[in-house]
């Protein structure tokens, strides 16, 4: 490739093949350049460091994981759209596991303002889902963290590898935990409209 024809998406998207495959621990220029046929010096015209590469995949990563999300749910609602988030979500976390794992374990989004909007953002998509079932904001932030534990939960879990020796498919536990959680944010009280 020419450095004519390099660019940032570009860049990125060698990044995120190379953390696909080998992990975002192996992510470094010089394998990037390799990648991209092009000198690893040309790469510090888009990124600094790695740090900062590796923040640029996690942002891109979850605003695609928004916009999918987003997609799914256009004209739907109730427990038919937490399904579909939940389903979803579970679905594009295992899909991408090393990105996931940088995305959800090798940050602190606390300290990383930008990355932290981004999140947010995939964030907001539950709580809308969940509102219309709650009295107050503390309570959409319970229900929104109980919901996405159980969903993050079974994709640790499946990404460490512990659900190998189940006697039960773990398609099927996740669908019946996801289930009782919907049943449990949308079913202890009428649907309060606002």
């Amino acid at each position: 490739m020419q450095k004519r024809n390099l660019n940032q998406a570009r860049v990125l998207q060698a990044a995120r093949q190379i953390v696909n495959e080998d992990g975002a621990d192996t992510l470094s220029f010089s394998k990037i350049a390799a990648t991209l046929g092009v000198r690893s010096q040309a790469l510090y015209a888009y990124f600094p460091n790695v740090q900062q590469l590796k923040f640029a995949l996690i942002i891109d990563y979850l605003d695609g994981l928004t916009e999918t999300l987003k997609a799914a749910l256009v004209g739907v609602s109730g427990k038919e759209a937490l399904f579909i988030f939940g389903d979803q979500l579970h679905t594009l976390l295992l899909a991408q596991p090393n990105l996931t794992k940088l995305a959800f374990g090798g940050i602190s989004y606390d300290r990383e303002a930008e990355a932290g909007d981004h999140l947010h953002q995939l964030i907001l998509v539950l709580d809308r889902l969940i509102a219309p079932y709650c009295t107050s904001e503390a309570e959409v932030i319970a229900q929104a963290r109980y919901f996405r534990a159980i969903i993050f939960g079974y994709v640790q879990n499946q990404l460490w590898g512990l659900f190998q020796l189940a006697t039960v498919p773990v398609a099927d536990s996740f669908e019946n935990s996801l289930c009782q959680a919907i049943t449990s944010i949308t079913e202890k009280g009428s649907i309060k409209h606002g």
